[in-house]
């Protein structure tokens, strides 16, 4: 056989007939959410990631003033952004568990990071930012300490059009 012979060699198939394929790359996805609006797009990219697990992590942020903590929701209302987003990613297929727990304003992102390196998490999906460059400059960003410091490759959201357009 010549270097240009292009004839398969005897006893081959292709690879799509081998029966094998290629595992996906993030098995396991960390989903932190702040509220229901994020879960649709949060759903879809864990989706197209390829996830077969998910864990929705909820923070009920809580402030801190004078001494004491303030939470900025209720139990509840925080019980019910991580049933939706489990339901949304059990009905797309992937096995999902939440979880909701305190946590200060500005330790969010260690918690997200803490979080994904205990959980053994192989990709973060990232809601979109809320938050204005103002607010981001005067604050920090959860999504950019979180980028900087994962343990993990980390997909952040866009906002859909209709939430830009808003914002604008």
């Amino acid at each position: 056989m010549s270097h240009t012979d292009t004839r398969p060699a005897t006893g081959t198939r292709p690879a799509s007939e081998t029966g094998t394929t290629t595992p996906p790359a993030y098995r396991r996805v960390l989903i932190p959410i702040q509220d229901a609006a994020q879960a649709e797009h949060a759903v879809e990219m864990a989706r197209r990631a390829g996830a077969s697990e998910a864990l929705v992590l909820h923070l009920n942020l809580r402030e801190s003033y004078g001494g004491r903590r303030f939470a900025l929701e209720t139990d509840s209302a925080a019980a019910r952004v991580v049933e939706s987003t489990v339901l949304e990613l059990n009905m797309a297929g992937i096995k999902a568990t939440g979880n909701v727990r305190p946590a200060l304003i500005d330790r969010a992102a260690d918690e997200i990071i803490a979080d994904a390196t205990e959980w053994g998490a192989d990709l973060i999906v990232l809601g979109f930012p809320r938050r204005g460059a103002l607010t981001t400059r005067l604050f920090g960003s959860v999504t950019l300490s979180v980028l900087q410091h994962a343990p993990c490759p980390v997909l952040v959201a866009s906002p859909s059009r209709e939430a830009a357009l808003s914002a604008h």
